[in-house]
């Protein structure tokens, strides 16, 4: 599977869990949405940053979007471990899950409206496979390592915002 396809799939997948939360439940459901969408969300962005983005950042006019991705990523990762340390019954609660998925919404539709695009005319159909190999790979690795509790943490404390070295 291509590179880009894998992404939107991601989007989707993260796009559905929102739609759950919206629909409502009770602490231990937002609790068991929570750990799937913080996971989601922590593969989704190591992938990107250490993978997708150093990979396409050097394609005509990316390298603005690239930067604003990873700031983004750094928001989402800040708002992430903000509700992870509140009561998921509580105003605040509500009030940052509201943000968080405004903003990841956003991110996707940049994404998908514009980088995506840019990407498929740029790259060949060779190339989104071959870096959607990379993609699926890692993602393997990182769901794997993702086996121990705490480790979603221990991603967002090491890698707040910055971007990987190069």
């Amino acid at each position: 599977m291509d590179a880009l396809q894998i992404l939107m799939n991601d989007h989707d997948q993260v796009n559905q869990l929102f739609q759950k939360f919206e629909s409502g439940g009770n602490s231990q459901d937002f609790q068991q949405l929570f750990t799937q969408l913080d996971r989601e969300l922590t593969i989704h962005t190591e992938i990107e940053e250490k993978i997708f983005y150093p990979a396409v950042r050097n394609f005509p006019d990316t390298s603005a979007l690239i930067e604003e991705a990873y700031q983004e990523h750094g928001q989402a990762k800040q708002l992430l471990t903000e509700l992870a340390g509140l009561d998921n019954t509580t105003a605040e609660w509500g009030q940052k899950m509201t943000q968080l998925m405004r903003a990841i919404q956003e991110h996707v539709s940049e994404e998908e409206g514009d980088l995506f695009p840019r990407l498929r005319q740029e790259m060949s159909a060779q190339q989104l496979e071959q870096l959607g190999q990379q993609l699926t790979e890692a993602k393997h690795a990182a769901q794997g390592s993702m086996a121990q509790p705490g480790q979603n943490k221990m991603i967002y404390d090491n890698n707040m915002g910055q971007q990987p070295s190069l």
